[in-house]
This record gives structure tokens, C-alpha cells and sequence, in this order.
């Protein structure tokens, strides 16, 4: 179902059962919490999908080609079992072809954003991380780490809170078959993992 044909007024009312339904069963909500915790609940996703838009913009290479790392960047998704927070950092290396494209360094944290703004698995926002830049700047060579802490895993269930789950891909140029084991090397060394 296409968010057109589930329109604003529905979804805030599923939400709004869902917290009478909570808070008749575990009394937590008080009156107020009941009135407006279902508007900000449905702001908030809004909000977070739609931070997500941007143009990509590339520019071409001048020079020599180099890798091009930009690490750390800080992410916030969520888990599709649990709709949970996922919080970590994401890592990207590329190495454009010659002469080819190169992305303004925000542009690729506008696209962490964009793909880390919807419920989803680490491994899946991973591999459509790489794809994406893949597919937008037809480097040589791209890989993607992404380090993050689920709240699924410390709230509940295992209840680890210091726990890390470390994720990565890769896609390749085939002219770089045999090079993507050094390639790799070098860009893990200079991430620094």
C-alpha cells in the first residue's frame, strides 16, 4: 500500500490505537502523552524519510586518480524486527577511474543519510550503500564499513550494550580483478580498521 492511498489521518490513528492499546495494557501514557505522542511519532518519521532527499552531484577528476576515503560518518537507522534504533558510523573508500567522477565530500554523507533513513538490516543498508555510490560515480573500486550499536540488542534480548556489529562490501571495476585484494588492503589501512 502506497503512502497516497494510506493517507496522513489513518496512519496517525494506527498509531494513536497503538499507544491507547500500550498504555491500556501497561498504564504508561498520561493524558497529554495520549493527545500528542501520535502526531510526533508520525512527525518524526516524516521528517526522517525526507531527510534523506538530495541531488548527487560529481564532478570530474583532474589529475592523477587517488583513493578517496571519507570515514566515520555518523548514522542513525532503524532495525525492521524491532523498529529500533540503530546508531554507528559508516566508512567509504573509493577509487575513481581516470578521468572519472568524484563526489563533494557531503554529498557522501547525503548519501549515508538517504540510505540509512528507513527501517531496515545493517547488512542490507551496507550493500545498497555501495551499490549506490557504485552506480553514481562508476569508481574502479568501492568499499563501504559501517559500525553500529542496535538497540534491539542492548534493551532486549541479549542485552549487550557494548556490542558492535561490523559490516562490509565491496563492488569492483573488472579491470581491477586482480588488484581489489591490495586495493582493499590499502583502503582498510587507511580507514584504520
Amino acid at each position: 500500500m502506497s503512502e497516497t492511498e494510506y493517507g496522513e489521518d489513518e496512519l496517525r490513528d494506527s498509531i494513536k490505537r497503538l499507544i491507547y492499546n500500550l498504555h491500556e495494557k501497561y498504564g504508561w501514557f498520561n493524558d497529554e502523552e495520549l493527545e500528542n505522542t501520535p502526531r510526533r511519532i508520525d512527525s518524526f518519521f516524516r521528517e526522517w524519510r525526507q531527510s534523506g532527499d538530495f541531488n548527487f552531484t560529481k564532478f570530474r577528476l583532474e589529475g592523477k586518480e587517488s583513493m578517496v576515503i571519507l570515514k566515520d560518518i555518523t548514522f542513525y537507522s532503524m532495525c525492521s524486527h524491532h523498529l529500533l534504533p540503530i546508531e554507528g558510523t559508516v566508512s567509504i573508500a573509493y577509487l575513481p577511474k581516470p578521468a572519472g567522477y568524484i563526489a563533494g565530500v557531503s554529498k557522501l554523507v547525503r548519501s549515508v543519510n538517504k540510505i540509512a533513513s528507513k527501517p531496515q538490516l545493517q547488512e542490507n543498508m551496507t550493500s545498497e550503500i555501495v551499490d549506490f555510490l557504485y552506480n553514481n560515480l562508476d569508481p574502479l573500486f568501492v568499499m563501504v564499513i559501517v559500525k553500529g550499536k542496535h538497540m534491539c540488542m542492548m534493551m532486549r534480548g541479549v542485552k549487550q550494550e557494548n556490542a558492535v556489529m561490523v559490516t562490509s562490501s565491496l563492488k569492483y571495476n573488472p579491470s581491477v580483478k586482480k588488484a581489489v585484494r591490495s586495493l582493499k588492503a590499502e583502503a582498510m589501512k587507511m580507514i584504520g580498521d
